[in-house]
């Protein structure tokens, strides 16, 4: 059974469109990422636009220190609403992410979806990774207000 992660923020003064052309823009990754992760290759970062069945492969460096490969599908686009995306191969035994704007009369409620599953089970699910989780998109969604709303 998959553990579960829900987390929405409200970005303010942006249209639902406006921050999922954000979230769709492969360039904005890094940006909101807390930590260190960059694509894997020769990869032209303004080239990283986010459509259906298109793969990307990252160096993630964990807790700053821990070198991760990762590998994610777009699993899905639906346009003005949400994408998801799904974790092919990485530091996860199974993760899908679902990125769901909606509209908010003061700008969109950003939502993040998350379910996954650990290669250590639920026992350390419970001990590390759903504090790591947590803490990984509280601080993506600080970036996100930070770079829509032009907060410094």
């Amino acid at each position: 059974m998959a553990a579960v992660m829900e987390k929405t923020v409200l970005i303010r003064g942006r249209s639902p469109d406006e921050v999922l052309d954000f979230c769709l823009d492969g360039a904005n990754f890094p940006l909101i990422f807390p930590e260190p992760i960059r694509p894997i290759g020769k990869v032209d970062p303004t080239q990283l636009k986010i459509t259906v069945g298109r793969e990307f492969d990252f160096l993630h460096w964990m807790l700053y220190c821990i070198p991760c490969k990762w590998r994610v599908r777009i699993a899905e686009v639906h346009p003005g609403t949400a994408f998801v995306d799904q974790m092919l191969r990485g530091p996860m035994k199974r993760l899908r992410h679902e990125h769901i704007v909606r509209p908010d009369p003061c700008g969109t409620l950003y939502t993040d979806l998350v379910s996954y599953e650990s290669y250590g089970g639920r026992l350390v699910e419970k001990l590390f990774v759903n504090r790591y989780m947590n803490r990984l998109f509280e601080a993506r969604h600080r970036n996100m207000r930070r770079l829509l709303e032009n907060i410094p």
